[in-house]
């Protein structure tokens, strides 16, 4: 339902947009409705929960500063998620531990926006570079001879690119919706710990992240 709603959404932007008149307000402020990546690969893994939700909502805020045609942008975004594992008395995996893991990314956006054609300022190309730090804690018991008492804690810094085609739909003086078709892509580090309840013992190891798929959004936005 989501992904024919923000389809329908798109497409009556590109249908109104080309009577939308850009204002020559250089500051632009909002908050980022949606965030819909349907193609993400979803990380089902207990010990670094990737935020499986595919769609995030009310999790950001923009800022843009207008130069006429160029424009120069900035917005952060933060999401928190907490999953749990298959309870072992009702699946298939009598060996599996039970719990639960936290979950939080935060993201910080600076980039630029460019609009190709004089005559469709309703129209631009925008490229984003943005800092990720995601962490999770993950608290797990269980397992076949029911000993295992394991905390996990993630923690994850890296850099990422979004690169796409964003439009302004005016709907009320200076207020229009603004939907943002892109790709996404995050390359990061993961520092993993591990700690065993019972006897003590301490095990670290480190990952890599690399995520990368097309994604939209619509983001609510004032223009003064």
């Amino acid at each position: 339902m989501l992904k024919i709603t923000l389809t329908a959404v798109l497409l009556t932007g590109f249908a109104f947009a080309a009577h939308a008149q850009d204002a020559a307000n250089r500051f632009e402020v909002g908050v980022e409705v949606v965030n819909y990546s349907p193609f993400a690969k979803q990380t089902y893994n207990y010990a670094n929960n990737q935020l499986n939700d595919k769609a995030q909502w009310a999790s950001g805020a923009v800022v843009r500063y207008n130069l006429g045609r160029f424009g120069l942008r900035s917005g952060i975004s933060y999401n928190t998620e907490t999953s749990k594992t298959a309870d072992p008395a009702t699946s298939s995996c009598a060996d599996c531990v039970q719990g639960s893991t936290t979950g939080k990314d935060l993201r910080v956006r600076l980039g630029g926006q460019y609009s190709p054609i004089a005559k469709a300022p309703w129209l631009y190309v925008f490229s984003d570079f943005y800092y990720r730090r995601f962490t999770s804690e993950g608290n797990f018991t269980g397992g076949f001879c029911g000993c295992l008492n394991t905390d996990v804690n993630v923690t994850s810094d890296g850099v990422g690119n979004s690169t796409g085609l964003g439009f302004k739909i005016r709907t009320w003086k200076h207020f229009y919706l603004n939907p943002e078709v892109y790709y996404d892509v995050l390359r990061a580090p993961n520092y993993v710990s591990s700690n065993d309840r019972n006897s003590g013992s301490h095990f670290q190891y480190d990952t890599r992240t690399k995520l990368q798929a097309p994604a939209v959004r619509m983001n609510a936005v004032i223009s003064f």
